[in-house]
């Protein structure tokens, strides 16, 4: 039995394309509360709006310093082999990809999807620095890395108070 292919194009109107994310984000987050629950995971989602507005869910069923401390509790090398596997599987699937699948936009899209996926290999090299920080915080001699260090910790201090509040 072989699935149906959807082709998928983006939306180039504003007020559809929020609509549309209004929607998909509400079933993502709906779908990630199922998975905590069923699954017994623990999941943090980091989701940007359109308008690049950056949206952290985590389940209520899971207090958010747990989820933090079970990532910062994790050894250099469990980050690294995750990592890894991470960049082999995306590597795999990005080489695998069919290439007459959506043929009358691949060559650009894969051009995109290149640079997005070193963006964030990027990205997730300099969290992956910071935590290295975090696991030897007294041999960090580098002021930049501690002034990020410190706004890490007033934001995650701040965001851990906003769910306090919200909770009673």
């Amino acid at each position: 039995m072989g699935r149906k292919k959807i082709e998928l194009k983006k939306i180039e109107c504003p007020k559809e394309k929020s609509s549309k994310y209004s929607k998909r984000k509400k079933g993502l987050l709906k779908k990630a509360e199922e998975m905590a629950v069923l699954c017994d995971s623990d999941i943090i989602l980091l989701v940007f709006s359109p308008t690049s507005k950056p949206n952290l869910f985590y389940p209520h069923s899971r207090p958010l310093g747990r989820i933090l401390e079970r990532l910062s509790n994790m050894s250099e090398y469990e980050r690294e082999e995750r990592r890894s596997y991470t960049k082999k599987t995306l590597m795999k699937l990005f080489k695998n990809k069919n290439p007459n699948e959506n043929h009358n936009h691949s060559s650009g899209r894969d051009e995109v999807q290149v640079i997005e996926l070193g963006e964030a290999r990027e990205l997730l090299d300099e969290n992956t620095s910071i935590l290295r920080n975090w696991q030897d915080p007294h041999r960090v001699d580098d002021l930049a890395r501690l002034t990020i260090m410190e706004d890490h910790l007033v934001s995650i201090l701040s965001l851990i108070k906003k769910v306090q509040i919200e909770q009673g």
